[in-house]
């Protein structure tokens, strides 16, 4: 018998790990067509950094975790300060009714005295993540934890990574982190990915894979830019379907719904009628689908159905004056300099759906110079949406608003 010591039995681990990963991703795609969670567990999609105050998605979120039995955990390893704002999510736990464990992973060692690369393999910490109810990643940078859960330029999963992957597996709720198959660097400038038509490589990092590899995960969605560069890696990694979660919000999927829980709203992208071309100056996108959804709104997955919260049903339904797609018009567009604004894509999409024209537009200019983009919202035949009032102000749902983007040169 030979005994494998030093770099060979290191080697044989990193080798482990990837055909344990590896056939994990080939099971998730094969079976796809027929769920599009891999298990039975629960994923909430957080926007960025859950602010405490924010009672409605803290309490569903302990009302979930409770469903089975283990220790809610955290890991803020995608944090710079990992140890503070661990801490801020075990106040958070503990407010709503419940406790938490902040686990000692940090890329930066002075936060818990430990080495991240020991950490993320260390066997009592990865025991405790497969037997817990809950994983709550704390909200940062995905590309630091992605550098964290996997090893090396070919990024081989970490035992963290594999841990996660049997704790959603066997049923625990994996709150934020990187639950896509890809994930997007924060680093990414929208008109420079425009512009190439690409993003580079080195950008695109692996993420933990609990969804359906067909559907593209943004946590950052509605700022800077974010849902023009999630538009150029969806068609890059030949991905149809995307969700993008705003700030203060949170989009629980389970069984192939999409429920949606707290102050802001979530993005539903199909680019799967979508026609992409190049340009000398940029990309070309025509017929982009969006839909938009708030708190109590749910969105069927298999079906693309969007099912608005009871309240605006018994509100009022927006149809629109004029299929815009179907029936060119010369009215006057309803226009914004600033679409990647906050907030701005969507008050364009309930523009275009309220106009007369049955459309809107809006720019991106890059940096002081007249080069940019130009975004066009449009209604098409299934088009439409829901919308109440309340103390809180206006709530909307738009379901199925057209998209087509284009060089202004």
């Amino acid at each position: 018998m030979r005994i494998l010591t030093g770099k060979s039995e290191t080697e044989l681990v990193k080798n482990l790990k990837r055909i344990v990963f590896y056939l994990t991703v080939f099971v998730t795609l094969v079976f796809a067509p027929f769920q599009l969670l891999r298990a039975e567990g629960t994923i909430m999609l957080v926007g960025d950094v859950l602010p405490l105050k924010n009672q409605v998605v803290w309490r569903n979120l302990v009302k979930i975790a409770e469903r089975k039995p283990g220790d809610n955990l955290i890991v803020a390893a995608a944090h710079a300060r990992s140890k503070l704002y661990g801490g801020f999510a075990q106040r958070a736990f503990q407010r709503y009714g419940t406790s938490a464990q902040l686990l000692p992973i940090a890329e930066v060692f002075q936060e818990f005295s430990t080495d991240y690369q020991f950490a993320r393999d260390d066997r009592m910490l990865t025991d405790q993540i497969r037997a817990s109810s809950s994983v709550f990643f704390v909200g940062g940078l995905p590309q630091r934890l992605s550098k964290i859960m996997f090893a090396g330029d070919d990024g081989v999963p970490s035992d963290l990574a594999l841990a996660t992957q049997e704790a959603h597996a066997s049923g625990s709720l994996i709150i934020g982190g990187i639950p896509g198959a890809t994930i997007l660097s924060t680093e990414v400038d929208p008109i420079e990915a425009l512009s190439r038509s690409r993003i580079d490589s080195e950008f695109l990092l692996k993420g933990l894979n609990l969804i359906n590899s067909n559907w593209f995960v943004d946590q950052h969605y509605f700022g800077n830019g974010r849902f023009a560069t999630g538009l150029v890696a969806m068609h890059q990694l030949d991905v149809k379907y995307g969700i993008g979660v705003g700030l203060d919000t949170a989009a629980v999927v389970h069984s192939n719904i999409i429920e949606v829980i707290g102050n802001r709203g979530v993005a539903i992208v199909d680019m799967s009628d979508a026609d992409f071309s190049k340009s000398k100056s940029g990309v070309i996108i025509q017929g982009i689908r969006l839909s938009y959804l708030e708190n109590g709104d749910r969105f069927e997955m298999e079906s693309m159905i969007t099912t608005p919260y009871q309240e605006k049903l018994n509100g009022f339904e927006l149809v629109p004056h004029v299929i815009a797609s179907e029936n060119p018009v010369v009215d006057r567009f309803v226009a914004s300099q600033e679409v990647f604004a906050r907030g701005e894509i969507v008050r364009l999409m309930i523009e275009a759906l309220e106009a007369k024209s049955g459309q809107s537009q809006g720019y991106a200019l890059h940096h002081d110079s007249r080069d940019g983009f130009h975004f066009r919202f449009y209604t098409g035949p299934d088009s439409m949406g829901w919308w109440a009032t309340g103390d809180d102000g206006d709530r909307y749902t738009l379901a199925n608003i057209y998209m087509d983007i284009e060089p202004l040169n």
